[in-house]
């Protein structure tokens, strides 16, 4: 069986988006969700992705430099 891969990008409130990272794995056939977590934030979608196979991968701000 050949599954998709699916792939949960988490940021946490206030980090940016990494410009073209979510197209860059769509394009190699990835399924992504990205999901913002906030401290007031649904908790509950982020378990289902989870219950639904989704790798998450934590973002963080970049290091200035």
């Amino acid at each position: 069986m050949n599954a998709a891969k699916r792939v949960l990008l988490v940021r946490p409130a206030g980090v940016p988006a990494v410009d073209g990272l979510a197209a860059a794995l769509r394009d190699a056939g990835a399924q992504v969700r990205e999901f913002e977590l906030a401290p007031s934030g649904d908790c509950a979608a982020l378990l289902d992705a989870l219950e639904e196979g989704f790798m998450p991968v934590v973002l963080k701000a970049p290091a200035d430099g």
